[in-house]
């Protein structure tokens, strides 16, 4: 029974020019209406008319002839069927003619040359984030990504740089900012710096990075020494000291205050770490290693202060010996106190041990 809203349709896609013989025309065929049936119709002598294509239609059906690739081929071609129609024929309205359908194969086809008019744009105009000063050296930090909108690989693949160079921090090809160097709350807390993404074509882009350290340190990790410089001395030469005993100890080294005694010493605070894991040394550790590594500990020491650098472990669950000098001092009256205060200034610095102190 013929449905009216449903039209099967017999798409003619172009006409194809060969120097070939003709085909077997008219072609007999039917049409699935559940899977799609294409039919190649051979090949035709330019100036042929006839009918084409016989097409044994379902029954009910109605079918349309369309050509959505090349208009003017409908132009030469008819469908003639009815509903009801056991057969629908496709014939020539006009002999086929070569030129008149060459269009169909006048494909045309532009290559654009892809030009460097983007420069990489980041995703984030600042990157903040906040990290522990205990943070594994050469762990990743944060991650920046600059996105270049040309198309050509030539042009949208970018490199990213720290600027102006970082000791603390480096950048990856793939835009993960890595620690560099161990953190120290206690000297940086905070840092902030400029990442750029370059592309081959020498366009850029910029952000900025900011990093907060935090630093959260139980006082019952901390050791202190004593170094017999004064306390300005020790403080800018931080990062030495750090090196010079993480050499000494083959441990990892932070430097949480360097502060001075009665002797006008620089009293040094650090913690110590595995090198492998990262976690903190209990202070008796560091206390037996720098015993045991005593020499060794200081031979680096006097690489960054001098042949006459010695240094001593303090124990603060004890009385240092010049706090015990500045007690009697005190106790025998002012006057005394001062010359007793000078004399242990002037006094030499091989002092031996003393209720607090290691000498080394």
């Amino acid at each position: 029974m013929f449905n009216p809203g449903r039209v099967w349709t017999v798409v003619l896609l172009s006409f194809c020019f060969t120097d070939g013989s003709w085909g077997a025309f008219p072609a007999y065929t039917a049409i699935d209406c559940t899977t799609p049936t294409p039919f190649d119709y051979g090949s035709a002598d330019e100036g042929h008319s006839s009918t084409l294509e016989n097409i044994k239609t379902p029954a009910g059906e109605s079918i349309a002839l369309e050509s959505p690739s090349c208009p003017v081929c409908l132009s030469f071609l008819d469908l003639s069927h009815s509903p009801g129609d056991e057969f629908a024929t496709v014939n020539t309205k006009k002999a086929l003619n070569a030129e008149a359908l060459s269009e169909v194969r006048n494909n045309r086809t532009v290559k654009l040359n892809d030009l460097n008019d983007n420069a990489p744009e980041f995703e984030e105009d600042v990157y903040r984030v906040q990290v522990s000063e205990f943070l594994p050296v050469e762990s990743l930090v944060v991650q920046v990504k600059a996105i270049d909108a040309d198309v050509s690989p030539d042009f949208n693949a970018v490199t990213y740089n720290i600027n102006p160079p970082s000791d603390t921090f480096i950048v990856t090809s793939h835009g993960s900012v890595v620690l560099k160097k161990q953190l120290n709350y206690a000297v940086t807390s905070f840092y902030s710096f400029t990442v750029t993404a370059m592309d081959m074509g020498g366009l850029s882009g910029a952000t900025t990075v900011e990093v907060n350290v935090t630093g959260e340190v139980d006082t019952r990790d901390v050791v202190k020494i004593s170094i017999n410089k004064p306390s300005d001395v020790v403080m800018n030469h931080v990062y030495d000291t750090e090196i010079a005993l993480e050499r000494g100890l083959e441990l990892l080294v932070m430097i949480r205050d360097v502060g001075c005694d009665i002797y006008c010493d620089a009293v040094v605070s650090f913690i110590a770490r595995q090198s492998d894991s990262g976690s903190i040394v209990p202070p008796e550790d560091v206390k037996s290693d720098l015993r045991y590594n005593k020499h060794k500990v200081r031979m680096e020491l006097q690489g960054v202060f001098g042949s006459d650098t010695a240094f001593w472990v303090v124990d603060d669950g004890q009385s240092s010996g010049s706090n015990r000098a500045l007690s009697i001092g005190l106790g025998v009256g002012l006057p005394l106190a001062a010359i007793v205060l000078i004399g242990i200034c002037m006094v030499m610095r091989g002092r031996s041990q003393g209720s607090g102190y290691e000498c080394f």
